[in-house]
């Protein structure tokens, strides 16, 4: 098929002395011109191939290459239920169908779902239309990610007394508001003792396939950025240094915090395991690990501080910064007239 002057294959329908591949020709043209004139034509003519024992290749595709170069966890689970689903996503009603079998048969949110089909319209944007929904689902409240300050602290005295190796790294979390990614990269040389300052310059990177599997990366928005360091964060630095001299760990270009048991480099899944026991020993109620770091900057913000100061130290537009990170903490000062 000849589209704005290139050709374009769709498939192989047989001879052209067969008649039947024949007839398959003229009906594949005959549905491809309706869809044109009546504006429903997709252009990626992902629409107009045949299944291949029932899968829809060409939208697996696209999915596994997306997740296998984005290697995020949203992008690989698109393709793995996706893979699952077995079955046709050439229309609006293989969607529907698609969304009661996510809903019914595998226990799916509204949210979850909702992600998965943003993931199909990534995948194949010249056809997005036949990925449009009425799904509706509620969204978290404003402070649900923003722990309050007597929450912050009864969590720290927690991870102080029941968890020692990982305090440390929980407390500069807590006091920087760094990406999970930049905490897990975070290298002793980039410590600027004294000009007391963080220089967060790379991010290692977890591999959504085996989040075990670590690489670097430059930071989320490519360029370098300083976080200033509070006493409390330089303190709990220092005496995480003298730790890793004493158990012959510190490296001048290494990483600040390593696991436990191996020394290698830290992953969520084992953050997340402390993070919810220290909570739970505290009976606060859940929240995930990015929390770190809508509390501290929620809370700086509260404190008076320049949104565009914070912006630079968060490393986000002064915009972004306010529209996702500008949450309640309780901190509300009311004015006095007298």
């Amino acid at each position: 098929m000849r589209i704005d002057g290139k050709d374009h294959f769709i498939n192989r329908l047989g001879r052209w002395d067969d008649p039947v591949a024949l007839a398959k020709a003229q009906a594949l043209s005959a549905q491809i011109w309706s869809d044109y004139q009546s504006g429903a034509f997709d252009a990626s003519l992902r629409i107009y191939q045949p299944l291949v024992n029932g899968n829809d290749v060409a939208l697996l595709d696209r999915l596994k290459s997306n997740a296998e170069t984005r290697r995020q966890k949203r992008a690989i689970h698109a393709y793995r239920v996706a893979k699952r689903y077995g079955r046709s996503l050439k229309s609006l009603t293989d969607t529907q169908s698609f969304i009661e079998w996510a809903q019914d048969d595998q226990h799916l949110s509204n949210r979850t779902i909702v992600g998965i089909l943003c993931e199909f319209k990534r995948a194949c944007p010249e056809s997005k239309h036949l990925f449009e929904h009425n799904l509706r689902y509620r969204k978290s409240i404003a402070q649900s990610d923003v722990l309050s300050v007597e929450e912050i602290k009864k969590v720290l005295a927690d991870l102080r007394d029941n968890d020692e190796w990982y305090y440390p790294l929980f407390t500069v979390w807590l006091g920087t508001g760094l990406r999970n990614a930049e905490i897990r990269g975070l290298t002793w040389d980039c410590v600027h003792w004294d000009e007391g300052e963080l220089l967060i310059c790379k991010a290692l990177r977890s591999d959504g396939f085996n989040t075990m599997n670590v690489s670097w990366a430059p930071t989320k928005t490519g360029r370098e950025r300083i976080v200033p360091m509070s006493p409390e964060v330089k303190e709990s630095l220092l005496r995480q240094k003298e730790s890793m001299v004493q158990r012959e760990l510190y490296q001048h270009q290494g990483l600040v915090f390593l696991t436990e048991r191996n020394h290698r480099a830290i992953y969520d899944e084992i953050l997340g395991k402390r993070w919810r026991r220290s909570l739970e020993r505290c009976g606060v109620k859940h929240r995930r690990l990015y929390s770190q770091r809508h509390s501290f900057l929620s809370h700086a913000l509260a404190m008076g501080n320049s949104p565009a100061d914070l912006a630079q130290v968060a490393g986000h537009s002064t915009e972004m910064l306010l529209k996702t990170y500008a949450k309640p903490t309780g901190r509300v000062v009311m004015p006095a007239w007298a």
